[in-house]
Order: structure tokens, then sequence, then C-alpha cells
């Protein structure tokens, strides 16, 4: 099949997005498919796949809806057995909601609701909502897929599109690259990983709070971009946290920690869980990440109510801290649980939506 990727930004590890499209064309080239990427930034290229410059202008809080018109001037649907959009855009035949409707997301981490007074001096958060509006009342897809029933549960609550037009179509992730024999193991304190950029959202100071409650010898490392500045005090009181940044290895990251730790105040999914999992290693999540969805509660992973609730994330870190055994068991699991959760087998289920697509448009899929 002739296959087209929308993205605003072309890369192998900005951000979830972008790691998911990236390895999505891989794995459709690989396959022998013909992908095309059209896209405003492009960082690296990519053998076997056909990059699409989409002129104009990079900054500003119009950034989004510019790309999404410009896209609209030259891309033609009809070129391609199907369209495949992620983000916010108007031409596309697969529309992909990867990250939530925008004013669910003001609610979960500003604790708002987004009105005038918020907008006026929020402007980037005004566009991308007006931006989200317009393309849900044009319905300008063939298929919708969300990648949790949290995210259909919010699309079909915020913009009224029926449950039964929103696919459910959870993350996958590369089980080969992220895999136990990158485990290192070691004596010493229980190793504890953070990953994600945007403290604030990602719930570090839930974190960092909770373990001010957790007993024994362990130790805390943050990944990821953020104020790590912000939260120097809480990290100061406990004496143990170290912000390592951004890190360009993660297979080794998650194979130096002992658990995982991903109190989300909102993630549409946070394929971080998976690759833990992956990775052999136990996960203690927010109900609020969509790939809690995926988690057996008490076999490969936790799953707190309440981010917000230091108490009941500390008693959920807790016995993981103590018991060895127990981790090494939930770990076990969890990349089983990965194993059924895998890049291939997101692949697998997405061509099926392009070949329906494709015999819908009168074209002959491959």
């Amino acid at each position: 099949m002739k296959i087209a990727l929308v993205v605003y930004t072309w890369s192998e590890t900005r951000g979830g997005v972008e790691r998911y499209v990236f390895d999505l064309a891989r794995g459709l080239a690989k396959r022998g498919h013909e992908v095309h990427v059209w896209s405003r930034r492009r960082e690296g290229e990519t053998p076997g796949i056909v990059h699409h410059e989409v002129p104009g202008t990079s900054v500003g809080h119009l950034k989004y809806t510019a790309f999404a018109k410009d896209v609209a001037k030259l891309v033609n649907c009809a070129d391609y057995d199907c369209v495949h959009g992620f983000g916010r855009g108007f031409t596309q035949d697969l529309l992909r909601i990867g990250g939530g409707c925008h004013e669910e997301y003001l609610r979960q981490t500003k604790g708002r609701e987004p009105g005038p007074m918020w907008f006026l001096f929020h402007p980037k958060d005004r566009a991308i909502i007006r931006l989200e509006k317009e393309m849900f009342a044009k319905r300008c897809w063939r298929r919708l897929v969300c990648i949790s029933n949290r995210v259909a549960e919010e699309v079909h609550r915020i913009h009224g599109v029926p449950l039964e037009d929103c696919l459910v179509i959870h993350n996958g992730t590369d089980i080969e690259k992220f895999h136990p024999r990158n485990r290192v193991r070691a004596e010493g304190p229980v190793r504890l990983l953070f990953v994600g950029s945007g403290f604030e959202r990602k719930g570090l100071e839930q974190a960092l709070e909770a373990l001010q409650k957790v007993q024994g010898d362990w130790g805390l490392r943050v990944v990821g971009r953020g104020d790590a500045g912000a939260y120097a005090a809480q990290a100061s009181r406990l004496g143990r946290v170290e912000f390592a940044g951004p890190q360009a290895d993660m297979p080794a990251e998650y194979g130096r920690a002992d658990l995982l730790l991903f109190p989300t105040l909102y993630d549409a999914f946070g394929t971080v869980a998976l690759e833990a999992m992956a990775t052999g290693i136990p996960v203690v999540i927010s109900r609020q990440a969509g790939a809690s969805e995926v988690i057996d509660h008490g076999r490969d992973g936790l799953i707190v109510e309440d981010p917000r609730d230091p108490a009941s994330l500390a008693a959920a870190i807790q016995p993981l801290v103590a018991d060895a055994a127990r981790r090494e068991s939930m770990g076990r699991a969890a990349r089983e649980k990965a194993e059924r959760n895998s890049i291939d087998a997101n692949i697998e289920k997405v061509i099926v939506v392009y070949r329906d697509i494709a015999r819908e448009k009168g074209r002959s899929p491959a």
C-alpha cells in the first residue's frame, strides 16, 4: 500500500507521538509498504521512507493551525491508499487521537476549567482548543482511532463523537529494543526510576511527596526534560534523588532500574510504562494514564487511583521496595504483558484499518 503519515515533527526521540510515528513508519516500510511522511520539522533521515516538507512557520501559538491548513493545500488523499494524521488536522483518512483532548488536559493538570481569563493569558491553549473544535465539528476523517478508552470517552464527552465511532488501539512498544537482556542486577538500594518530560504533568511532585513515607534503602533517578530546580527542596529533604536530564539510551535506563514510578496527573497513554514492562520491571502507575488499561493490578503492575494522594501512592511503592522477590515476579509478568502489546501487534491492527479505508476509496490494497 501507499501510505502517507502526517506529523508536525519527524523525530525518533522527541516525544511519545513522534516516537510512535517513527516506529510505525519503519514497521510499514519493513513490510514492503510505500511510506511517505509529511512534516514541518524533521530530525534526521530514514532509509526507505519518502520525506516531504510542509513549508511554513514553526513558531508562535498558531503554528499548529497553520500546519493543518498548509497540509490541506499539499496533501491529496486520493493519491494514497490511506493518509494517516497524527495531531489536529483537516486532511486525513485515518485520524489518531494520541494526546487526548486539550480541554481535559487543562482540567487535569492545571485544575481549572479553560475560560476567557485563562485564554487571555494563554493564547496557545486558546488556539489549540479552537483548532480541535473545528476539526471535530468538520468530522474530517473516515476512521477515528483513540489510543485508550479514556481518550475515547473524552472525545465522546467533549466533542460528541459516538463511542462506537471511536476505535481503540492501545500503543505498542519495541519488545526487542526494550528487553530483559538489558537488565543489570546490583546490590544496594532499590533503584526507582521516574521518566517523563514535563515534570508537573508527570507527577514528580506527588512522587517525591509519597517517597517521604517510603521506608527502606532506595534511590530515585529522574530522567527527562524539566525544571529540576522547582523540586530542589523536596529532593534535598529526601537526600537520595538524582536528576539525570534527558537520556539517549533509554533501554539502558530501564535496564538499571528495579521499579518505574509513573504517577502522571494526565496521560492519554504513557508508552514509558510499556517500555519498562518490556524490560521486565514492574510499574506503579496512575489511573490517569491510559496505559493503566493494559495492566492487571497486582500481577504485572500496581495502579494508584488518585496520584495526588501521597498516602495511596506510598502504599503502592512500599511493598515493592521491601520485597525483591515480588518485584521479580511482577517484572516477569510485566514482560509477558508487553509481548502481547508489542509495536508489531499494534502495526498489524493499524494495517487492517488501512486496508478497509483503501477498499472504501476504491483502491486495491496490497
